[in-house]
């Protein structure tokens, strides 16, 4: 596990202050963010350390984005979340007026999304991340080994690493509030998607036809696409000669 110190040395000579702090600590954060004063935009963006621990989560995702509104009272807030908060299991597709919750890591994180929109902010829910040195089901569906993250006829929902930070700060940038999925334009079966990363095949559409039981969701990015955000990497397959 990469330390907060570990993490700020990366980012030495990037074109703004970096601060290392412990976001769970609201002692130590009065300590460091002392004037610093009011932002424009927060974007919490942060991970756990000991997996889908309810309590870490709420240390993580609650806890800390609350320290973090009580201290600096941002302007606007963008919560990162994921599409993880939707509990259907049953391939249909889903938005974001659908159902959400019913986990107790799933609940947690709709609670630290209420604490943001409640607030006047947002919450983006991004997809399976991959890109650079994130590629463990590209390398899996290349090489033919087991695919990880679900079963073959599972769907799973990615986004490139670059486009979930360009739709965070899309959505910081252009203060719009509620909730929104991050996704890239298709949501495919696992063993579909291997399959075409493997020869290089054009996707197959992500229609549930019943031909065999199919699990997980279909996450829709239609919201986020109505305010003029639109991803770079369509799809896996847009990506692949970069990975």
């Amino acid at each position: 596990m990469v330390s907060t110190e570990e993490s700020a040395h990366r980012l030495t000579g990037k074109p703004y202050r970096v601060l290392a702090a412990d976001a769970a600590n609201p002692d130590e954060l009065r300590a460091k963010l002392a004037g610093y004063g009011q932002p424009d935009v927060l974007i919490h963006c942060l991970s756990g350390k000991d997996g889908r621990n309810p309590d870490a989560y709420r240390v993580v995702y609650q806890e800390t984005l609350q320290h973090l509104l009580d201290l600096l009272q941002p302007k606007f807030t963008v919560f990162t979340s994921s599409t993880s908060v939707y509990p259907q299991n049953n391939a249909d597709e889903v938005d974001e007026s659908s159902p959400v919750g019913g986990t107790p890591t799933g609940d947690i994180l709709v609670g630290a999304e209420k604490l943001a929109i409640e607030a006047g902010g947002a919450a983006v829910r991004l997809g399976g991340i991959y890109g650079p040195d994130r590629a463990r089901f590209i390398e899996a569906a290349r090489s033919g080994e087991p695919l990880p993250f679900g079963a073959p006829d599972a769907f799973i929902n990615l986004i490139h690493r670059n486009d979930a930070a360009r739709a965070l700060f899309h959505v910081g940038s252009q203060r719009l509030p509620g909730a929104f999925n991050a996704v890239d334009d298709h949501p495919s079966r696992r063993c579909d998607l291997a399959e075409s990363i493997r020869t290089n095949s054009p996707l197959v559409a992500a229609v549930y036809d019943r031909r065999t039981p199919s699990t997980g969701k279909r996450v829709k990015n239609e919201k986020l696409r109505s305010t003029s955000w639109t991803p770079q990497y369509p799809s896996v397959l847009d990506a692949l000669p970069e990975l």
